[in-house]
């Protein structure tokens, strides 16, 4: 994180009533967030965030609050743990619709992603992606060559290809 505290330590500094606003606001675009949830985002931010990263920040930040940071242990990035799901119904068009998704100050990423993080957590409860990798994904998702999107589709659809069938 270029010598940054982790999303996880700014998450874990956080009240539980701030990360419940935080958690609450979980898919919504920063302009949408309320007063609590800009107060927790500015109290969690490291010193000199630009302002073009903020957004970048509180959708992370956000995301990692619907687990309970204080036990939750930090797994694979979010693409691998989506293809670990048991149930993939429908999962190949949501990360088809992910990929074809940019990163804007709307919210439509923001929303999609943190459907898919609802999914996980669902799943399971003290495994949560990593979250630095997905700031870091959302900060460079814009990118020219795309190869944030490219590696999430190689984690995703190659690496389920590779799996054998178990039936």
């Amino acid at each position: 994180m270029n010598g940054k505290e982790s999303v996880m330590e700014r998450a874990r500094s956080l009240s539980i009533g701030e990360r419940a606003a935080l958690r609450r606001c979980a898919g919504q675009p920063l302009f949408a967030a309320d007063g609590r949830a800009l107060q927790a985002l500015f109290r969690a931010l490291p010193q000199g965030t630009p302002i073009y990263e903020q957004s970048a920040w509180f959708t992370a930040l956000c995301i990692a609050c619907l687990w309970d940071v204080d036990q939750a242990h930090v797994g694979a990035g979010m693409a691998s743990m989506l293809r670990m799901r048991s149930e993939t119904n429908g999962m190949d068009s949501r990360i088809r619709s992910l990929l074809d998704a940019r990163w804007d100050d709307d919210g439509y990423l923001a929303g999609k992603l943190a459907r898919l993080a609802r999914m996980l957590r669902a799943d399971n409860r003290l495994f949560m992606p990593d979250m630095d990798r997905l700031l870091s994904d959302l900060l460079n998702w814009n990118g020219d060559r795309r190869y944030v999107q490219l590696r999430w589709a190689n984690e995703y659809y190659l690496s389920k290809e590779e799996q054998p069938d178990v039936d």
